[in-house]
């Protein structure tokens, strides 16, 4: 397989990174996970928006000739290279400060790396068992919304859902509201309402979430914002996560068994029915 790193198209096996690098001393940067399938680059503007908006809260400087348009026609050359434009991709874009200093950097200039491999076409599934993670609970901040290499609470959040044997898992902000769930961004219906956590909570951006935020007022579809304690789940009628990789019904949280009303499945239709990618 091949990579792209600063603008060059290497092979995978002549990658290599220095023991000071600052990705892997410090965490020190940024990623997006996209999809590419039917030809096209899913969300794109979208996702260098948020990337560009992360790199300003890191005081990142990408090199020379870092655009949307430039980058975009980077990630097709690099589809093309493997062999990926006819079938569904997922490619990552990891971005992080160059080598220098200790938890103070010597600079702001960053290195970009651009991989991509083979992936599955998006799809609306269903998860049985959601447990609830409190272990290591969420807080808002300057870099919070975006998806930064430093992915600590998601990585014990993962092992805890391995350890549980469920099939997600959702977490909470400091504050006990819940915020997101492993690796989407977490919606429910009820009272003809769709809603989602606050941005407040700490959780992730999402691009879907994004979205389904611009095309829900243009539908008729009132979209609310805000705290909700986990009990919220004992009143709705339905919920489910979701990230660029597709759509999941969550069947049962914590001790609340949900079945997707009519309603509920009829409002998702209409918001997956003008995805704009």
């Amino acid at each position: 397989m091949f990579l792209v790193y600063n603008s060059d198209i290497l092979p995978e096996s002549d990658f290599r990174l220095s023991v000071n690098d600052r990705a892997f001393q410090y965490g020190d940067g940024l990623f997006e996970t996209i999809r590419y399938e039917t030809n096209r680059v899913w969300f794109w503007p979208d996702h260098f928006a948020r990337l560009s908006a992360g790199l300003l809260a890191l005081q990142l400087t990408p090199p020379n000739g870092f655009t949307a348009e430039a980058i975009y026609k980077t990630l097709l050359q690099l589809l093309a290279a493997n062999g990926l434009t006819n079938q569904p991709a997922r490619i990552k874009l990891q971005i992080w400060r160059q080598p220098g200093g200790l938890y103070t950097p010597a600079t702001n200039t960053a290195n970009v790396l651009i991989t991509a491999q083979p992936g599955n076409p998006f799809s609306i599934t269903e998860k049985g068992q959601i447990g609830i993670y409190d272990a290591f609970r969420l807080s808002p901040s300057p870099i919070s919304t975006f998806k930064t290499l430093n992915a600590l609470p998601y990585v014990l959040a993962g092992i805890y859902k391995e350890q549980h044997k469920l099939d997600d898992v959702i977490l909470l902000d400091t504050k006990g509201n819940v915020a997101e769930c492993l690796a989407s961004t977490l919606f429910w219906y009820a009272d003809e309402k769709l809603q989602t956590p606050s941005l407040q909570t700490g959780c992730i951006n999402g691009i879907v979430r994004q979205q389904f935020l611009r095309i829900a007022p243009t539908l008729g579809i009132t979209f609310c914002e805000g705290f909700y304690k986990p009990e919220v789940f004992s009143q709705i009628d339905a919920v489910f996560c979701a990230n660029v990789m597709g759509i999941q019904w969550l069947n049962h949280v914590n001790d609340y068994p949900i079945i997707p009303s009519v309603k509920a499945k009829k409002t998702l239709d209409l918001l997956l029915g003008q995805l704009q990618v």
